[in-house]
């Protein structure tokens, strides 16, 4: 077995959720120690892969319930303070329900900015915009196709046609807690796929140089616990769900936990369960039995902490079917800056010196024989799965002083925007990253922290800059080609070698010249527990659990090897659309108000 403790996967990380919201989320956390409850069940090959079947491992993970000191009674239990289960449990207190969250950390969590919804009246009062029934046709069709039809289409269907009224009542809601949003307009262009072009929305936050930026699920979570208490719910922390109690016919009657002083209790869901945990980025083991070999080639998992896959654990001891394919069910992004070893995984990184954001610009690429290997343009899951390929499982991206220029060429938008633009909004909620709005700024953003943490090279020579990072002999002489050749397509305006469109293909000339190994970092995993159109888990007979709802990052059939990039906000607005259609069909029997 690996001398890599398992419960060390993503050690230090205390918060146990600090993802991109990592100064707001310091509270303590009563369950430290994810590791199995039962370990010495778990199996590793010699290189410290967890080779359990998917019951094995289940079973043996599985954590013990003592005696039952105290029984409550609810009409909605929510598992997760998220930005599911916030959604969830402050829908079910709008709809009159006893409603209690509850999360095994010591505080509420964060994740992301943009919320993808269509045909929001904000949208259509702000900017006119309004998608025709062919138009959210083919953007449920481009999901499917992404997923190469891998995944349930109706559950596409169901996001596109729904996000806009339920996008509605959040924003009607939040604006209760003087909640302002905003309309995305500077997104990707889709017109070379011939897709619709899209807007998200987003709560309004603000950028300073000092503290946290404040935006997104890190202004409105907050505020939906506020909407639950107000309303009667309640939110309880350091209180650790353990396992689904169910009648004798299958059916969820309510979940065991495990109290803050080490006592257990059950409670009870007269309408329903929501399982909203967040996921299973923060488990090496059930990556590997689940067939995720990409974690093993990532170089960052910031934001994963504690993130264990409790809650599809419980959802399939208690019957419910899985994704039957999840070897690519994790979300990537082209940042995770690699240590000056060259390591990738499984040693993960956790911190912003393990990011480098501008780890997505579209420059030059190459591998550690000095060699380019694709165009760098490329959607982030196409970077990274061509980079992974690469030898040691990183690339280098490569540079010159002309950067900011560069970065106002290329235009990148979303969350791999660097630049601010008039009519947009970053997405960046790390501390001390914002968009810039000068070269001078840029230094002090992204290049500096990058230069100080050793990870970027800078060098006055390509010569120099190669023997930084550490490439030597016939790689050195093969790069020096590659680079002259780069150049040579840039005079000419044409990448003739993979297409790179023209305004993208800049050259690297200027001195000083910059480079820095890159690899994956790990945002969230994307697979899970099926479910139906309302959103109840199913078992692998097609059958319903009656009383169990799934949302989130817990939910399975919606993604399927990566997300559909060019749709901003979809992870988060279909968490969101979902969570609230679960609370309204446990509550009324129908998705439908």
């Amino acid at each position: 077995m690996s001398d890599i403790s398992r419960r060390d996967f993503l050690k230090g990380a205390a918060a146990g959720a600090i993802g991109l919201a990592a100064s707001s989320l310091t509270g303590a956390v009563a369950f430290a120690d994810d590791a199995p409850a039962a370990e010495a069940g778990l199996r590793y090959d010699e290189n410290g892969v967890c080779i359990n079947t998917r019951a094995e491992y289940f079973a043996a993970t599985t954590p013990e319930v003592g005696e039952i000191s105290s029984v409550e009674d609810f009409d909605i239990v929510v598992i997760g303070a998220g930005n599911g289960g916030l959604v969830a449990g402050a829908s079910a207190a709008d709809l009159g329900a006893k409603v209690i969250v509850v999360e095994k950390n010591g505080m509420y969590t964060t994740w992301a900015g943009e919320i993808g919804a269509f045909n929001t009246k904000l949208e259509k009062e702000k900017y006119g915009v309004h998608y025709t029934d062919d138009e959210l046709q083919v953007i449920a069709n481009e999901f499917s196709r992404y997923s190469s039809g891998g995944t349930d289409q109706r559950l596409h269907e169901l996001y596109v046609k729904n996000s806009g009224r339920t996008m509605d009542w959040v924003i009607d809601q939040l604006a209760t807690k003087d909640i302002d949003f905003m309309v995305e307009v500077d997104m990707k262009d889709t017109s070379y796929l011939t897709l619709p072009s899209q807007h998200c929305a987003f709560v309004k936050g603000t950028f300073t140089e000092l503290g946290p930026n404040q935006l997104g699920s890190q202004i409105a979570n907050p505020k939906w616990i506020e909407l639950i208490e107000d309303k009667g719910g309640e939110v309880r922390y350091n209180t650790k769900a353990l396992t689904l109690v169910q009648d004798e016919d299958g059916k969820v009657t309510g979940i065991t936990v495990q109290n803050k002083d080490g006592t257990f209790s059950q409670l009870n869901a007269a309408k329903g369960v929501v399982v909203s945990t967040g996921g299973f980025s923060g488990n090496a083991d059930m990556m590997d039995v689940l067939g995720v070999t990409s974690h093993r080639y990532a170089a960052n998992t910031m934001g994963c902490a504690g993130r264990m896959g409790d809650g599809i654990r419980m959802c399939v001891n208690a019957g419910a079917k899985m994704d039957s394919d999840c070897a690519g069910g994790i979300m990537l992004f082209d940042r995770g800056a690699v240590a000056l070893d060259h390591h990738v995984g499984p040693e993960y990184g956790e911190a912003l010196t393990d990011v480098w954001w501008p780890g997505s610009q579209p420059w030059l690429k190459v591998n550690t024989l000095g060699e380019r290997f694709c165009n760098e343009d490329g959607p982030y899951d196409f970077q990274c799965n061509a980079i992974t390929n690469q030898p040691g499982g990183f690339a280098y991206q490569i540079f010159d002083s002309d950067y900011w220029n560069d970065v106002n060429k290329f235009h990148t938008t979303i969350c791999s925007r660097v630049v601010a633009f008039p009519g947009s909004q970053n997405s960046e909620v790390l501390p001390g990253i914002y968009p810039v709005t000068s070269g001078e700024d840029f230094r002090k953003v992204f290049m500096q922290p990058g230069l100080d943490s050793g990870k970027l090279k800078e060098a006055d020579t390509l010569e120099d800059l190669a023997d930084q990072l550490g490439i030597e002999g016939k790689a050195k002489e093969t790069f020096l080609a590659t680079v002259a050749r780069y150049n040579e397509l840039a005079e000419k305006g044409v990448d003739e070698d993979f297409g790179k469109m023209a305004r993208r293909l800049t050259p690297i000339k200027q001195g000083p010249f910059y480079g820095i190994a890159l690899s994956s970092w790990i945002l969230c995993s994307i697979t899970g527990v099926n479910v139906n159109t309302n959103l109840q888990a199913i078992r692998p007979d097609g059958s319903v659990i009656e009383g169990l709802y799934v949302v989130g990052n817990d939910m399975g059939g919606f993604f399927r090897h990566n997300y559909p990039q060019m749709f901003a906000g979809t992870a988060h607005g279909k968490t969101t659309c979902f969570a609230r259609l679960a609370t309204l069909h446990a509550m009324t029997g129908s998705i439908y108000e």
